[in-house]
């Protein structure tokens, strides 16, 4: 019996490697393909106006030299670094995830006045780059970072690929009784930059925000399961935002249960994180005692 255990782990090993290896890229969108946030495009044209086409041709001819990427692979990390570009601009706090999109914003650095130029045209000044250094993300802010991406941006295979999955990690049940109850200056304070020279961006993504946490649903573990499975098949990926913010709510401690996820991924399954005091608060009348989740 023990050879033919062995045998399955093998193949399993196999096929899981045919898997990873077969990913295709496909065409990356002319524009970042973002939702409908007020102020939204705007800022992302600024954005993309900054980025002179001579820097970005350099650019791009030093990392196709110095790595070998798959077919329109670089233009679907581009898209995300300048995804990433818009979420530091609004956000306090906004850590880089992705190993593969970090690595692209390190070869911009090479060029040390272009990309000077650039930060201060774009935010008025310079956009320092903070290595992420950490081997595992800190679920809470990875748990923020998703629920905030997913409001921005529509969320493709490509995108999924580059950051390892989404929805991975629970959004902490206080920050979302903040974005249920709390007014808008209390959350700009704790979670944006107030400022920011986008407010109205700001302000449209907390009302979305707002919107969505109002949505969450204390659901059975099967309708939530069927529910991730159902938009996971139509690729539907930013509509899976209510279930996910759901399951954070209302069952923060069985995360990686409800989501069918490995312990090894998601350190919920073995304790409730900073996010465990919260999680009794089900209603706005308790959310004052919350405390902010300083994301």
């Amino acid at each position: 019996m023990a050879w033919l255990l062995l045998l399955a782990v093998v193949i399993w090993f196999i096929l899981f490697l045919r898997k990873k290896l077969s990913f295709k890229f496909s065409l990356s969108p002319k524009s970042l393909d973002i939702k409908p946030i007020k102020g939204l495009k705007k800022l992302s044209d600024h954005m993309e106006k900054s980025l002179s086409k001579s820097y970005m041709g350099n650019v791009e001819e030093r990392v196709m030299n110095e790595i070998k990427l798959k077919e329109n692979e670089y233009s679907w990390r581009l898209l995300d670094l300048k995804r990433y570009f818009i979420l530091t601009s609004l956000l306090k706090e906004s850590p880089m995830f992705s190993e593969k999109v970090d690595d692209l914003w390190h070869h911009m650095l090479m060029f040390t006045r272009e990309y000077d130029d650039f930060s201060k045209e774009y935010l008025g000044s310079t956009l320092h780059h903070s290595p992420n250094l950490k081997k595992s993300p800190e679920p809470d802010v990875r748990g923020f970072f998703d629920w905030v991406y997913g409001e921005l941006f529509f969320i493709r295979k490509e995108n999924i690929k580059l950051y390892k999955g989404f929805y991975r990690f629970p959004v902490p049940p206080n920050i979302i009784d903040d974005f249920k109850c709390l007014p808008e200056n209390e959350l700009i304070e704790l979670y944006f930059k107030s400022d920011s020279q986008y407010m109205a961006t700001v302000l449209s993504l907390i009302s979305a925000m707002k919107k969505t946490a109002k949505k969450v649903k204390n659901y059975e573990k099967s309708v939530i399961q069927e529910m991730m499975r159902k938009r996971k098949n139509q690729q539907n990926y930013n509509a899976m935002l209510v279930p996910f913010l759901s399951v954070s709510y209302f069952h923060y401690d069985e995360f990686a249960s409800y989501m069918k996820i490995s312990c090894k991924i998601s350190s919920s399954c073995t304790s409730c994180g900073s996010g465990s005091s919260c999680s009794s608060c089900s209603s706005c009348s308790s959310c004052s005692s919350c405390g902010g989740g300083g994301d």
